[in-house]
């Protein structure tokens, strides 16, 4: 019962038969059962005729206005003109009407707003672009705020999200397949490239991914991205999630598939490498100086964040013949006043502030931002005075974190934060070894990361020539390759970008 419950549609096909074709789609639409699901019949040209739409999503006035008037004001036929392209020359003012026999397409494009009619006679359906749900506008990005650039986003709605990306690269080399994921509830799913730059073979294995995602529902971006990613087991994120279209646009002039899909304000972007995380979105808007040294700090900011409480930890419990004498004379006065041990403490402090910055995530509107700060603040006065844990742990602690944050991605501070957590605990064991070998193991590891196929340390390890855009931001004039992922046919973007944009079957100039 519960298989026969998630089917979305009956099999079969739209034909001649006007009783026959209407039942099969009452019976796919389950227009009895669902009260927002409209079928209307009438009589046009002579004909039994019936409309089907969805409530909400297709826009009533419209089909009133270009379907039903048209339709019944319109004269029959010539005998020699098939009747379905009699209507769609003739009698339907609409730009987007196109047949379909299938029950299951006719169910998927009226359920994603479109309108379908059957008429008597007519082999098959007719159906049109009639969307009007509501939407919400372009706005500002959340996550991905910037100093200079743009600061339009990326929305819900595919069609807005792909012509925002038009708009920002006119070229007709920019490919936008449509795709679908889910098997009993499909997403529209859509796959932009750049023809003839990027690689063949990621375009061909990303869409055997997307085919291949044996699943009901895709319920999300990040959903999506769990499902096509190369290793669920790797801590690194591997593929690059933006909610900015100068950002995709990017992306796509440097090789890399993008792929957009329903209902997410946020794009995904494969391959990547961690320079493609590494880098911020306003990188390239500033002069190269200045890139270069906001680059170079957030480098340090991440160092930072997953290597202090380690090294902290090693140094004053294991390795103590490292300190100065007053600095390990104020380890000692500090902590003989409080009840538990470095380790523990550090461990614990540094749950508690992933805890308030998970908590101010949660906490809806602006109350976030000063819970986080607030809580911050009055936990560590309250912990100080209480002497429960030492200064120099809310010290160590709180630079940690501005490290994190220095990251650009999300899904990379979460994963230096779980790295941090590994390291602490490594040289709270061992002390210096412990976290050495926890350090190679973890770098071991993360060399091994690719992104679909490509080395995830790429152009550096494997050395390969590429763009020279990395930990140095060097100035524009510089930047004559493209990222090491692109077509290698087209690396040069001077000699070979018109040649591969102009010729976009060609895989050699």
């Amino acid at each position: 019962m519960a298989e026969t419950a998630w089917e979305p549609v009956t099999p079969g096909v739209i034909g001649p038969d006007y009783r026959q074709s209407l039942e099969l789609l009452r019976h796919a639409a389950h227009t009895e059962e669902s009260e927002d699901v409209t079928l209307r019949r009438f009589t046009a040209l002579g004909h039994p005729a019936a409309l089907l739409y969805v409530d909400g999503l297709t826009d009533s006035e419209s089909v009133q206005r270009f379907f039903l008037e048209p339709l019944l004001r319109a004269a029959p036929p010539p005998s020699e003109e098939p009747l379905d392209t009699y209507l769609i020359n003739i009698v339907l003012p609409l730009a987007s009407v196109s047949p379909s026999a299938q029950v299951s397409a006719v169910m998927s494009r009226v359920f994603s707003g479109d309108a379908a009619l059957i008429v008597d006679t007519m082999d098959g359906a007719l159906v049109a672009d009639m969307k009007g749900f509501v939407k919400r506008g372009v706005s500002e990005p959340v996550n991905e705020s910037v100093v200079a650039g743009p600061h339009e986003g990326f929305t819900e709605s595919l069609r807005d999200n792909t012509v925002l990306i038009r708009r920002l690269m006119r070229t007709p080399a920019l490919v936008c397949e449509a795709a679908a994921v889910g098997k009993k509830v499909p997403a529209r799913v859509c796959l932009m490239y750049l023809d003839g730059i990027a690689q063949r073979e990621n375009v061909e294995e990303v869409r055997r991914r997307l085919e291949g995602c044996n699943i009901d529902y895709v319920s999300s971006i990040g959903m999506l991205e769990q499902l096509i990613e190369d290793d669920p087991f790797a801590l690194l994120p591997q593929t690059a999630c933006t909610e900015r279209p100068d950002r995709a646009v990017s992306f796509l002039s440097e090789g890399q598939i993008v792929i957009l899909m329903e209902n997410a304000p946020a794009a995904l972007a494969l391959p990547v490498g961690f320079l493609h995380l590494f880098h911020a979105p306003d990188d390239t808007a500033m002069r190269w100086q200045y890139g270069t040294f906001l680059r170079l700090l957030r480098l340090a900011g991440m160092v930072i964040s997953l290597l202090l409480p380690g090294l902290f930890i090693a140094l004053t419990v294991y390795h103590t013949e490292g300190l100065s004498l007053s600095l390990m004379t104020s380890v000692v006065e500090s902590q003989a006043k409080v009840p538990l041990s470095l380790f523990p403490s550090m461990l614990i402090m540094l749950l508690i502030f992933s805890l308030i910055n998970e908590a101010g995530t949660r906490v809806p509107g602006a109350l976030g931002a000063s819970l986080s700060i607030v809580g911050g603040l009055i936990l560590g006065q309250a912990v100080v005075e209480a002497e429960l844990f030492s200064p120099l742990i809310l010290i160590v602690v709180a630079l940690s974190g501005l490290g994190s944050y220095a990251a650009p991605s999300f899904s990379l501070t979460l994963a230096l934060r779980i790295g941090q957590l590994i390291l602490l605990l490594a040289a709270g064991v061992g002390g210096y070894p412990g976290m050495a070998l926890a350090l190679f193991c973890l770098l071991l590891r993360a060399f091994g990361v690719t992104s679909l196929k490509a080395p995830y340390f790429s152009p550096v390890a494997p050395k390969r020539p590429a763009n020279p855009d990395r930990a140095v931001r060097l100035p524009v004039w510089r930047q004559r390759l493209r990222g090491a992922i692109a077509n290698p046919f087209h690396m040069n973007r001077v000699q070979g970008a018109m040649r591969a944009w102009d010729e976009p079957d060609k895989e050699k100039p």
